[in-house]
């Protein structure tokens, strides 16, 4: 049974399990994660949730960073997952199509701040939340993405769950009816790609606080479905058409989803990354770009991103960041992109928006589903071509601790004093020497308020 074997391997993983390159991927996903949730602090969406989360109060038990101030671990989860997520530089499964870091980590911190919990129960727990969301996931993708299902919400639910319960010290049989409550409230819709309104942000964050408080229904008495997953009427039966839920079983303990979590060095949605990674590679080897001389940019990419990111003319932010055009565009008019967080002003800069009309897609079968070749072609006839099959980041070729590093430096910026940058990088790179509070004090002390 799907349901109790996860649960199980929930329950049953601790830190000395972990291989050392499994624990040591894990501690760069978890600065990684961090520093974008910083990053975040500064931005509307995180701002908009924590102004929600002071409004109704809560006993002051995890720290919301957007603000800096402390509520309710529940409400906690809640808006930090949303933070985090808003700066579309997290972390990615690419055969789940889901945002593991979105909803884990911000559980971890809640969860872990509140109970003190162990550094390395804090990693075992982590790693025990990717796994879940990445074969939930696998076990019903594409058919659940396609159907409309937003995989980070819905299977994040799952993951944020297992971490919670893990870090509770639930047994297999407590996690499991955790599960069964998690499934009723897995949720979120793909429909927001139309207009680019910011659910997608909201799916993060309410999986984290459906996570953690299926767990604390969980101890608190209340039950649900151990068959939750595989029942005739459990989640992958309601959400998806086509279903393989051996998926979800195959290699448990064995090859773990760390390793095959990617990085994300470029603003923009997934589908867009390498396109920008690929641009940027041209532009580096040309010295820029100058509009008089182009002719036209192509991507060639999956059919799937030339549905999904065709917007040309994108109106908000949100839709900028899944708009393929805009990101060529951007890259071509800046060069390299990571960014904290693009402003409004961002979606009307004038050198961007004249390179925008000149980049097209193409649709290829054989193109792999994130990867892309971008052709630059000049008015002298001159193409100029660069294939990008991965970006740098993807698992295939993950970035070292030192880019991690320096990725969640140039996140956080001023919004932390080199001295704190230091001492959060040291803790993770750490964690099993600290504990939940210790972490947690650290990103609060070095963070300076924004919300006013």
């Amino acid at each position: 049974m799907v349901t109790r074997k996860l649960a199980a391997f929930a329950a049953e993983l601790h830190y000395k399990d972990l291989p050392t390159p499994v624990a040591a991927m894990g501690k760069r996903l978890l600065l990684d994660g961090l520093g974008c949730l910083l990053a975040g602090t500064a931005g509307w969406p995180g701002a908009s949730a924590a102004r929600m989360v002071l409004e109704l109060g809560g006993n002051p038990q995890a720290t919301m960073f957007a603000g800096n101030v402390r509520t309710s671990v529940t409400n906690a989860a809640f808006a930090n997952g949303i933070t985090l997520y808003s700066v579309g530089l997290n972390d990615f499964l690419q055969k789940a199509s889901a945002h593991p870091g979105a909803s884990v980590i911000p559980t971890l911190l809640a969860v872990g701040e509140w109970r003190n919990c162990h550094g390395s129960d804090l990693l075992a727990a982590m790693a025990a939340g990717y796994e879940v969301i990445d074969r939930v996931a696998r076990s019903i993708m594409p058919s659940h993405r396609e159907r409309g299902f937003h995989p980070t919400g819905t299977c994040g639910t799952f993951g944020a769950t297992a971490a919670a319960g893990r870090l509770l010290g639930f047994d297999a049989e407590q996690i499991a009816c955790a599960f069964g409550i998690a499934g009723s409230q897995a949720a979120g819709l793909y429909e927001y790609i139309n207009d680019g309104t910011s659910t997608i942000m909201f799916h993060a964050g309410r999986a984290a606080k459906n996570g953690v408080e299926a767990a604390l229904l969980t101890k608190a008495g209340l039950t649900g479905p151990a068959t939750i997953l595989e029942g005739d009427r459990g989640f992958f039966r309601a959400t998806a058409d086509s279903i393989d839920s051996a998926t979800a079983l195959v290699g448990l303990g064995e090859r773990y989803a760390f390793l095959d979590t990617t990085f994300r060095p470029y603003f923009g949605c997934t589908s867009t990354i390498a396109a920008s990674g690929a641009t940027a590679q041209i532009a580096k080897r040309r010295g820029g770009f100058r509009f008089e001389e182009i002719e036209g940019v192509k991507v060639i990419c999956n059919p799937v991103v030339v549905r999904d990111n065709a917007e040309t003319n994108p109106q908000t932010l949100l839709a900028a960041r899944l708009s393929m055009a805009y990101n060529v565009a951007l890259v071509m008019a800046r060069g390299d992109v990571l960014v904290r967080d693009l402003e409004e002003s961002d979606l009307r800069d004038e050198k961007m928006r004249r390179f925008m009309p000149l980049v097209s897609m193409t649709g290829n079968d054989e193109m792999p589903r994130f990867g892309c070749t971008v052709e630059v072609t000049l008015k002298s006839g001159e193409v100029d071509k660069e294939p990008m099959p991965y970006w740098r980041g993807d698992s295939s070729h993950s970035l070292p601790w030192d880019e991690v590093v320096c990725k969640f430096e140039s996140l956080v910026g001023d919004l932390v004093s080199a001295e704190y940058k230091e001492k959060i990088a040291h803790i993770v790179e750490n964690i099993e020497r600290f504990d939940g509070r210790t972490l947690a004090e650290a990103l609060s002390k070095g963070l300076k308020s924004t919300l006013s």
